[in-house]
């Protein structure tokens, strides 16, 4: 019935099932039963509940779960900022306990995200505490900010790293500091941000040899959530890199396929002008501009004299350089890395999609823009065998 009533908060089933006797309460812990109803109604945030029975909250605020947490460990689980108030009321102390793996209050605090209780504790209640809990190590030597750099806080972090108290380049257990990790598990932007405010603080990393398989997670959820974020962050990139080669290829084809002014659609006819002089018939496929002034055309678009060039390349060549400078700008936004960062070089099959692509996109215009120089338009098939017959009767 205690259960219940911390459970829901119901003052009036609380003093039923105590009629009177706080004591009740301390009995029940006595009996063996290590997590009382104070704990439940503090981490459920039952502050009502913790303030009725004062007697009974300075006795069991400092007894402990099978997990070694008490009431106010609870409280700050649960991120119930009144329950903590009034709990940090009766006893204060409670805050300097750790639990069997060793954690402290802090610890809690940044270990289930509850970034606002961790504030208050530090800003309000702590007090010269402060100092000597910021830095305290669990069982694997983690201090908090160990902590909220794998978790990806990245506002738990950019807060921690302003406590003047703070020792940023703490080391855990592993040789490892808060800068070790953000490059094991550097996966997306937020590792990137979380890097800077770590160094602005003065963060630097490790001087031993520490390798990735030396991290281990603090938590199994943990390792399961940089997984995700790791094979989430690939998939997003993979993606953008398909869509974008698939945009850039269709506009480079399309320039190919249509040249400036266009090209022909039908087969011409011969024509003679006022100097007897025979003006050959266009076909189609041939670029209009190129029938209208071939010299001009190819100088337009055979630069610098040489005769196997032609614009069409041109355009790729530029085309190509523009996706380079997309991508890695993307991948710069992606990363908030630097273009020559490393992580960029190891973006292999990038650069192996960029030269494929580019190698096709340059033979493909090739062939496009090259096959019309230099080649005299046929005379439509009608003119062709009126040209034939007229020879045939000229020349029996």
């Amino acid at each position: 019935m205690l259960f219940a009533a911390a459970r829901s908060g119901n003052l009036q089933a609380l003093r039923d099932a105590v009629r009177g006797d706080a004591e009740v309460l301390l009995k029940l812990h006595s009996r063996g039963s290590v997590d009382t109803p104070l704990h439940l109604a503090s981490m459920i945030g039952q502050v009502d509940f913790v303030r009725e029975q004062r007697s009974a909250v300075e006795e069991l605020c400092m007894k402990t779960d099978l997990d070694g947490k008490t009431a106010l460990h609870s409280a700050v689980v649960g991120g119930k900022i009144d329950v903590i108030d009034v709990l940090f009321v009766h006893c204060s102390q409670a805050a300097n306990l750790v639990t069997l793996l060793q954690e402290t209050v802090l610890h809690l605090a940044v270990k289930h995200h509850q970034q606002q209780g961790l504030q208050f504790l530090i800003d309000q209640k702590l007090g010269l505490s402060v100092a000597s809990l910021l830095n305290l190590g669990d069982r694997e030597g983690n201090t908090i900010v160990h902590l909220a750099t794998t978790n990806k806080q990245l506002q738990t972090v950019e807060y921690l790293v302003k406590q003047p108290n703070l020792n940023v380049n703490a080391e855990n257990l592993y040789g490892l500091r808060a800068l070790d990790i953000t490059f094991a598990y550097a996966f997306n932007s937020k590792d990137v941000y979380i890097e800077e405010a770590i160094r602005l603080a003065g963060g630097c990393r490790s001087q031993t040899t520490t390798t990735t398989s030396q991290i281990r997670p603090y938590t199994r959820n943990t390792s399961i959530e940089s997984t995700n974020l790791a094979n989430e962050w690939w998939k997003e990139l993979r993606s953008g890199i398909i869509v974008m080669a698939s945009v850039f290829t269709t506009v480079t084809f399309q320039v190919a396929l249509t040249p400036p002014g266009g090209v022909w659609q039908d087969w011409g006819s011969n024509t003679t002008t006022s100097n007897s002089s025979v003006v050959l018939a266009h076909q189609p496929g041939v670029p209009i501009l190129y029938d209208l002034d071939r010299e001009q055309f190819n100088k337009l678009r055979a630069p610098w004299n040489v005769p196997y060039i032609v614009l069409g390349p041109y355009l790729v060549l530029f085309n190509v350089l523009f996706i380079v400078v997309k991508f890695l700008s993307i991948e710069s936004i992606m990363t908030k890395k630097s273009l020559t960062s490393s992580h960029l070089w190891r973006s292999y099959y990038l650069w192996l999609l960029i030269l494929v692509l580019s190698l096709f996109t340059f033979a493909f215009n090739n062939i496009v823009y090259f096959l019309p120089v230099g080649r005299r338009p046929r005379a439509p098939r009608n003119a062709q065998s009126s040209s034939n017959s007229s020879s045939g009767n000229a020349h029996p």
